[in-house]
């Protein structure tokens, strides 16, 4: 059962598309509208666009699009259901009765997030078991974590047994699929029929999202026979690596009032730096930092300081990092860590007054990066000072900013005694090769749309161009004159259309037209996905500029039926060829 209109009307009204993307992104105003950089994919020149008028948002580059509801399911992951009831709570409105809300993925999601807070609970008991005292004395005494700490991020101990767990589970009422669904439990491989705990002798660290549902887990080892010194659980439907950031729901409150987030790479960094009193410290689980983590960050932060390990990995993690982070827009500065290994250990060492030292004395990204092209040079040679100069071209040569380029282009002719307009000729050459190969890629990505590879939405259109551009036409003009449906519709039959997808949003959105139902834009997102709604947006956007009148309405249906003539014949033909090639072998056999 579909929302009433006047519910969805009253539900944008009280959720301005604008006023729920400023929470996510920094928007600038020009004229009516909005415009900013885009939060599903990275550029440094903003290409979305939020028209106020119309309610609803579209990114040129990407192709991202819809309305406030759109935006909710596409920025959070949710589904249609769970995001018109985020929205309506934020309102303060009540969902009418009998709305039809009957969603198996939100059920599921909520089985998970129950099975997680029940598997939290169990790790809490074992450090109280007589099995569980090792794994105590490890956080407390060699961690040196308060048990403050340990209550507060909820940690516990997964016993060295290898269904404590889902014995536990089960006899609350949780089957073997749901708990393998949570990633609490694996299935062998060997024998499919056995089950058994994911996480075994582990130091366990809840992950808590922004609302306060357990997520997932992660485990440190603690045997050092374990090879795996760390383990997280796998992706589920409550939880993605790629998006999630450990201790941001105790960060992000911190990180608002000065605008800054420490980025550490592990768990157990993070709660010593939140222990001692530095609340606003995240780290990615698992995984290298992801243009979506960083752009989580944009409405807590302006500023990351990184704070990785000091070895050789935790190096090239930040080089990584530091690309992200600039793209996303951030101003990003590096903490070196000298005499320890990591911040926990640095905190244990030198206390938290001296790593407020560390902090205030990090270096800007771009002196990190080009202190790391010196690295195993010596500069006082020609070639070494070559060398070092290619480096840091490439560096200087990645700034978006014309001033932040002519200082450092300064500071290296100050350092290297080479003169700036030929430092500045060498940094300009590679940014005219860097903007061509940015064209070639912004071109790929328009030519991905007619790409049947890289166009999942409508794959059909690569090989029927000319005709899924007469059907979005069609639709276009159908969405525009709803009066013209029916006659429209006496033309045209859903089957003659060519692209499956195409084919979906003509019936969708002339069985609406024709029930005299709520047509707009934000009745799709219950049937399409939040992907298919930007290709939704992005055709009615280029056709209301091309301008569909009745007489190209007739041209695009003359496509369509030329299209199904030709192919009506041909097929008439490839019947016979089959028929006449039947009737050939019958006479071959038979003269033989």
């Amino acid at each position: 059962m579909a929302l009433p209109q006047e519910f969805i009307e009253r539900l944008k009204a009280a959720n301005p598309i604008e006023e729920i993307m400023d929470n996510y992104v920094t928007l600038k105003r020009t004229g009516r509208d909005y415009i900013c950089l885009c939060p599903f994919h990275n550029e440094k020149t903003p290409s979305c666009h939020v028209h106020t008028d119309k309610q609803f948002f579209h990114c040129f580059g990407c192709g991202a699009g819809g309305d406030v509801i759109t935006f909710v399911m596409k920025y959070q992951n949710l589904d249609y259901w769970e995001a018109v009831k985020w929205l309506a709570e934020r309102a303060n409105l009540t969902l009418p009765d009998n709305n039809g809300y009957n969603s198996k993925k939100a059920e599921n999601k909520k089985r998970i997030y129950e099975m997680n807070k029940e598997a939290a609970r169990f790790f809490y008991s074992q450090l109280k078991t007589e099995a569980g005292k090792a794994c105590l004395d490890y956080l407390i005494n060699k961690r040196k974590l308060s048990f403050e700490t340990i209550k507060k991020y909820g940690m516990g101990f997964a016993p060295n047994s290898w269904n404590a767990l889902k014995n536990h589970l089960m006899s609350l009422g949780y089957t073997e699929d749901e708990l393998i669904s949570a990633s609490l439990i694996s299935r062998s491989q060997h024998n499919t029929k056995n089950t058994y705990d994911f996480f075994v002798n582990r130091a366990m660290f809840p992950f808590i999202d922004l609302t306060g549902h357990i997520v997932g887990f992660g485990g440190r080892a603690l045997s050092p026979d374990d090879k795996r010194k760390y383990l997280n659980s796998k992706d589920t439907p409550c939880y993605s690596k790629e998006g999630f950031l450990f201790s941001l729901n105790f960060a992000k409150n911190a990180a608002v009032k000065e605008r800054k987030i420490i980025l550490c790479e592990g768990n157990l960094d993070v709660i010593s730096l939140n222990q001692a009193g530095f609340e606003n410290a995240v780290a990615s689980c698992g995984t290298a930092l992801t243009d979506r983590q960083a752009r989580s960050l944009t409405q807590y932060a302006d500023h990351i300081i990184i704070c990785y390990d000091a070895d050789e990995a935790g190096q090239k993690a930040t080089s990584k990092a530091i690309k992200i982070l600039d793209n996303t827009g951030f101003k990003t500065t590096v903490v070196k860590i000298k005499g320890a290994k990591d911040p926990d250990e640095f905190l244990k060492l030198y206390g938290p007054v001296k790593f407020k030292s560390l902090l205030k004395g990090s270096e800007g990204s771009i002196e990190y990066e080009l202190n790391k092209c010196r690295e195993g040079i010596d500069t006082e040679t020609d070639l070494g000072k070559i060398d070092y100069l290619k480096r840091a071209y490439r560096v200087l040569a990645s700034l978006s900013s014309p001033v932040e380029r002519d200082i450092y282009i300064s500071k290296l002719a100050d350092e290297t005694r080479v003169s700036k307009e030929a430092i500045r000729q060498e940094v300009e050459s590679l940014r005219r090769k860097a903007y061509k190969k940015q064209e070639q890629i912004q071109y790929q990505r328009m030519v991905s749309f007619t790409d049947v590879k890289r166009d999942p939405i409508n794959p059909q259109a690569y090989e029927h161009r000319r005709e899924a551009d007469a059907e979005e036409g069609l639709i276009y003009y159908i969405y525009a004159h709803p009066d013209s449906c029916e006659k429209v519709c006496s033309r045209i039959s859903p089957q003659e259309f060519v692209t499956d997808f195409n084919r979906r949003v003509f019936e969708s959105l002339t069985s609406k037209i024709k029930s005299a139902d709520d047509y707009s834009v934000s009745t799709l997102n219950a049937e399409f996905s939040p992907d298919e709604m930007g290709r939704i947006i992005g055709m009615l956007g280029k056709y209301e500029k091309l301008g569909v009148d009745e007489a190209v309405c007739s041209d695009y249906i003359g496509v369509l039926k030329s299209y199904a003539q030709s192919k009506q014949m041909a097929d008439a033909a490839s019947s016979d060829e089959s028929f006449m090639k039947a009737l050939e072998q019958m006479r071959n056999r038979n003269g033989n």
